[in-house]
């Protein structure tokens, strides 16, 4: 290398560090240094302030409702995830082919996800209330009343689960969407010559085109899935369909004990890279194929 290459890349380095530095600095002021003071007051014993303690995972282990909120915080997401895959990819479907008011519809499903998420939660709290409009259907029809927000029952974690899926759909609809318009037509007409129809085309064909968008939709929204807080906090309390944030939130805000709080946090934390490992890890494996 020529010393005017050599100086062209000292430059070219130069300039791509004062450009990384706001955000290298907003990180480490934003994110590093509340994570690593999380990390020392999970690891620092509450009675005597000893450092490192595992006294309060200790508490954690003993605790009941935290193994409740850590089940919750593993069901909830799959389920939900499942929910909005299946609507996702239907509703993507069914709006990529040529229907009369196809914007209108489109514009429809984004709707709940463009509304402020405690907006959005106020009003189908208020439809599932014991005298709410849910209630009211079921009634007329019979049957009814159905208790959707007693705290501990199948059908406030159900109801916690499809309000959820509701609510984010949108974002796996847009995903798979963008997915299919990245399908070349000429693909779709030629496999039809080759007499792949209906369900056979979507199986087959289809699918396996759209598994990318696939991906990236699960890992998008399976690793928000995870910290998920504000719907089984409004819907159902922190007790009626626990998760690890608003089990750290009650250990933080009803108890004043910020380092169960904190190991909370931490083992929500690594939840989320124990799930996000294998995706991320097949996803470059690929890459490194193609």
């Amino acid at each position: 290398m020529s010393a005017t290459e050599a100086d062209v890349e000292r430059r070219r380095f130069s300039a791509t560090t004062l450009l990384a530095a706001p955000l290298v600095l907003f990180l480490a002021f934003m994110l590093g240094y509340p994570m690593l003071s999380a990390v020392r007051l999970a690891l620092t014993d509450p009675l005597s302030g000893a450092v490192p303690s595992v006294e309060n995972f200790r508490a954690l282990w003993r605790d009941r409702l935290f193994w409740q909120a850590t089940a919750g915080n593993i069901v909830i997401p799959l389920v939900s995830l499942a929910l909005e895959l299946v609507a996702g990819v239907g509703l993507a479907l069914l709006l990529a082919a040529r229907m009369p008011a196809r914007r209108l519809v489109r514009a429809m499903v984004v709707v709940p996800f463009a509304l402020p998420e405690i907006v959005f939660l106020a009003i189908t709290r208020s439809i599932f209330t014991p005298r709410g409009y849910a209630n009211g259907v079921f009634s007329a029809l019979g049957v009814g009343p159905i208790a959707f927000l007693v705290p501990g029952r199948a059908t406030t974690y159900a109801t916690v689960m499809l309000v959820d899926a509701w609510h984010t759909t949108p974002v796996v609809f847009l995903i798979v969407l963008g997915g299919l318009a990245a399908i070349p037509r000429q693909i779709h007409e030629a496999a039809e010559l080759d007499g792949a129809h209906g369900w056979r085309h979507l199986v087959f064909v289809t699918l396996p085109l759209l598994r990318p968008a696939l991906v990236a939709a699960v890992l998008v929204r399976g690793l928000d899935a995870l910290r998920i807080f504000a719907a089984p906090l409004v819907l159902a309390g922190v007790e009626g369909a626990p998760v690890l944030s608003t089990y750290a939130y009650h250990q933080w805000s009803d108890y004043g004990d910020d380092g169960a709080a904190a190991a909370a946090s931490l083992v929500l934390a690594l939840l989320c890279v124990l799930a996000s490992v294998p995706l991320l890890t097949r996803r470059a494996a690929r890459a490194e194929l193609l």
